[in-house]
């Protein structure tokens, strides 16, 4: 039966105010160790990674740190594959000790680049004799994998529960060691012979929600250039962001997912998407700074609503709106958010 301690004075009424700003520091605290871009170092790591091995009643194993995500998946999912395949006597102790010593060369560029190259990891694989089922570990390196610093919010929940109100379990001597390695580094494959360990991204980038988002360049971008790219939270064509000019109407709109088509038609912009379409006037204001409001039939969507209306600067916006506007005027009001009568009488608005 696990014994649980907490604070003496603790009746199951709720938080105090003062734990709950001491909870909200915690939060936060684990929110910018989730956001890290800070390298990390490789000493730290490894005793980080140590401890958490033998916490866990396993042998010590073979620390690696590589530069990115990219380059622990293929360097960790081979590298399993061949400790596999040693074990059921189909590798030899040196390709298996090969294998180890490719894990640790990914941590250069020149074998995070090859990590790139489904054909350069197709070559090297060739060389244990079963390039196919390595590769095919490769692919399932999620199996192995576990979140590191990007995990945070768990550990938000437990040092809160653990530092601020009192909670006392006896996991938490073994937690310190887990605690450890999200505090140092990234992402991780653990196996039995060895952890592989990716670093923090130096670039990360979100919006006013804290969704990974950026709209000139890359979300996320690790130290050996690899990158990601988001659209208020969904990852998108790294294309749609570093060469727009690829990205149409037409493209758009035909993108089967519905949240993708939506990205896509903002990063576009609902203006030009907007005269692909058979668009209806709802209502026009005499003033293009009011604006026109439009109704159209959208792929996959019910009918919905945009003001058409142009800035001081003479550039046109399509603004999605509710469906429940029916004057260009109602519409314009509400994205700023007042009342009609109010933002007629403005003489000036940005």
């Amino acid at each position: 039966m696990v014994k649980i301690i907490r604070r003496p004075d603790f009746a199951g009424g709720g938080i105090t105010p003062a734990e709950k700003i001491q909870l909200d520091a915690v939060a936060q605290d684990w929110a910018a160790n989730a956001l890290s871009t800070a390298p990390a170092d490789l000493a730290e790591v490894d005793a980080a990674i140590r401890g958490l091995y033998a916490a866990a009643g396993l042998k010590s194993p073979r620390v690696v740190l590589v530069p990115s995500p990219l380059a622990m998946a293929m360097a960790g999912g081979f590298a399993a594959g061949v400790w596999y395949l040693r074990k059921n006597h189909r590798a030899t102790d040196a390709a298996t000790r090969a294998a180890t010593d490719a894990a640790t060369d990914a941590a250069t560029d020149a074998a995070t680049y090859a990590a790139t190259d489904a054909l350069s990891w197709r070559a090297v694989a060739a060389g244990f004799g079963d390039p196919d089922f390595l590769l095919g570990c490769a692919q399932k390196w999620s199996r192995m994998y576990q979140g590191g610093n990007m995990w945070s919010a768990w550990d938000s929940y437990i040092c809160g529960s653990r530092d601020v109100l009192g909670l006392r379990l006896p996991d938490h001597e073994k937690y310190a060691a887990w605690e450890s390695c999200a505090k140092s580094s990234g992402f991780r494959i653990m196996h039995e012979e060895f952890c592989i360990v990716s670093d923090r991204p130096e670039i990360l980038r979100m919006d006013d929600q804290n969704r990974p988002h950026c709209e000139d360049g890359p979300s996320h971008r690790w130290r050996d250039g690899w990158s990601l790219y988001h659209w208020h939270g969904v990852r998108v064509p790294d294309e749609w962001i570093t060469n727009r000019d690829t990205l149409t109407a037409s493209m758009a709109l035909g993108q089967e997912n519905t949240e993708l088509r939506r990205c896509a038609c903002e990063i576009l912009g609902w203006a030009k998407v907007l005269k692909e379409l058979d668009a209806v006037t709802i209502d026009r204001d005499e003033d293009p700074m009011i604006g026109e409001l439009l109704e159209v039939d959208l792929p996959d969507s019910e009918k919905e609503r945009f003001l058409r209306v142009k800035c001081g600067t003479g550039r046109e916006f399509a603004i999605p709106v509710p469906p429940d506007q029916m004057t260009a005027l109602s519409a314009n009001a509400w994205t700023f958010g007042i009342e009609p009568d109010i933002l007629k009488q403005l003489e000036v608005r940005t």
